[in-house]
């Protein structure tokens, strides 16, 4: 009775094996194949553990009279996780009110409209890190707005006299006036802490090096408004006139000499992007798609991680009928990755976007913010996409990703000692333990600009101190024991967040060295 009760509930897990032959079955299982098996109670445990995988209703998936390999897994996509997911296939490029130049592939792309420029704009890096070269410089964007809301980010690079905003086609710019100086003109100016509509009034905090400034237009209220890295600065200007459709507001920018600025468009996913405020430039196609895949793969990997650390994956398996994930594990992970990768080749112009959004988050969530990370299931994933060879584009930009955010994090005390640069930095010095990613990034044209980003770390302004340390106290100061013990509280936080950083920055230096060493002897 032990035997046959042993025998049922094997074949209750719904996984079959094709055996080469012999009776020596359990030294040969590794090198069986998954097909599909109808248990006792008619459950087919393969098909509906791929449905949970890929989030498609029960019995979505008929029985599957082949070997489950990744193209299996292909068609699956394609013909179930896609049908199920119309909204997967298409994305309305129309957006009511914007307005912009159509590039041949029929895609809006936002750029410097080099008719607009008055001065000198040096592209520093493409597409969108420029620099005055001249005394006074501005510039518009290709795309205008005039209906609904929207946003553009600017990364500072310097935090000089800059003025970042909207203006019509109509504002004039010269070798003294700029964005903010005419009528239907307005700007932010965080080196001054003004704003400006022919006239400047106070507003807003001071800026520094690293920022990330959002400028919107809400066209439904009539009114603009700046966020400072996600925190909004409140309305900037109310009561702006309306456009009719084609004669909008332009992104619009005004440098000093030497000042240096990234924007964002929406051609990359936005660092802090606001409720219900839309990027002028659309998402690609494929962003949906890929979100999905990946989202995918991750049920995968806490599938595969619950069946290693036996949490609760046990009682739930026995709950759904599922079958043992470590089998399916290669077929499923590898079937996404050809489905993700093709898409990215039919679409190459989306790959950067793609990069710095799914895939980066897809893989700090792997990897997890805070210690302890998850080094086994990260190395997983990576060499899952690294057996991909077109894979190396979409790593740059990962790295590209990376790098920028150390540039534009800030050290938050709650977070400590996990928090500024930390889990960025974490992360690229565990995939750059890679010789393989190691030569990526060196080989890069962007080498030493993305070196100093990892380096860098944004400097507070004088609000972000007071609100990291508020209350301070020195000897003599004050007969409050408080402020005391609130200090030295706050300083030994900030201490261990700063020596957080410097362990991963080390490394990558060292590692830099190896590298340098391999290529050049």
């Amino acid at each position: 009775m032990a035997e046959d009760s042993q025998r049922v509930n094997r074949f209750a897990s719904g996984l079959a094996l094709i055996l080469d032959g012999g009776d020596d079955r359990k030294e040969s299982c590794q090198k069986n194949r998954l097909i599909s098996y109808c248990d006792d109670f008619g459950e087919q445990s393969l098909e509906r553990t791929l449905e949970y995988v890929f989030d498609l209703p029960s019995k979505t998936i008929n029985l599957l009279t082949c070997q489950v390999d990744a193209d299996v897994i292909c068609s699956i996509i394609k013909n179930e996780l896609l049908k199920c997911c119309g909204t997967l296939r298409t994305v309305d490029r129309c957006r009511d009110g914007v307005s912009g130049i159509v590039d041949g592939c029929g895609a809006s792309v936002v750029k410097i409209e080099e008719s607009s420029v008055c001065g000198e704009f040096q592209v520093v890096r493409p597409p969108l890190l420029v620099e005055s070269h001249a005394m006074f410089s501005s510039a518009r964007a290709s795309t205008c707005v005039w209906k609904g809301k929207w946003m553009y980010e600017v990364t500072l690079e310097t935090a000089g006299l800059q003025q970042l905003g909207w203006a019509t086609v109509s504002c004039p710019f010269s070798e003294h006036t700029g964005v903010g100086d005419g009528d239907d003109s307005y700007a932010f100016d965080g080196e001054r802490v003004l704003k400006w509509n022919l006239n400047a009034e106070p507003y807003g905090e001071s800026w520094v090096v690293g920022d990330v400034i959002g400028c919107c237009i809400d066209l439904e209220r009539d009114e603009i408004l700046y966020h400072r890295n996600g925190v909004s600065l409140g309305v900037a200007f109310s009561g702006i006139r309306k456009m009719v459709p084609g004669l909008g507001y332009y992104p619009a920018i005004s440098l000093s000499q030497g000042e240096r600025c990234g924007l964002n468009f929406g051609g990359r996913p936005f660092r802090y992007p606001v409720q219900d405020f839309q990027p002028i430039q659309a998402p690609p196609l494929t962003n949906q798609l890929a979100s999905r895949l990946l989202h995918c793969f991750s049920k995968l990997l806490n599938m595969w991680r619950g069946e290693r650390t036996g949490h609760s994956m046990e009682k739930l398996r026995r709950l759904k009928r599922f079958m043992p994930v470590d089998e399916l594990y290669n077929p499923v992970s590898r079937g996404i990755c050809m489905e993700l990768f093709s898409a990215l080749d039919a679409d190459a112009e989306s790959v950067e976007y793609i990069g710095w959004g799914p895939v980066l988050s897809f893989l700090m969530d792997v990897f997890r913010d805070h210690a302890p990370h998850d080094y086994e299931s990260l190395d997983r994933v990576l060499d899952t996409l690294l057996d991909f060879p077109v894979s190396t584009l979409m790593f740059e930009h990962v790295l590209a990703a990376l790098s920028y955010s150390c540039k534009t994090a800030s050290i938050v005390l709650r977070e400590s000692p996990y928090s500024g640069s930390y889990p960025y930095l974490a992360l690229a010095c565990h995939m750059l333990r890679r010789e393989c990613l190691m030569v990526v990034w060196w080989k890069m044209s962007a080498f030493e600009f993305l070196f100093e980003g990892f380096l860098s770390q944004r400097s507070p302004n004088k609000e972000d101190l007071q609100h990291m340390i508020p209350s301070v106290w020195w000897p003599g100061s004050c007969e409050d024991i408080s402020y005391e013990n609130s200090m030295i509280l706050t300083t030994r936080t900030l201490s261990e967040a700063i020596d957080k950083v410097w362990l991963p920055l080390c490394f990558l230096l060292s590692q830099l060295c190896s590298i340098v060493d391999i290529q050049f002897n």
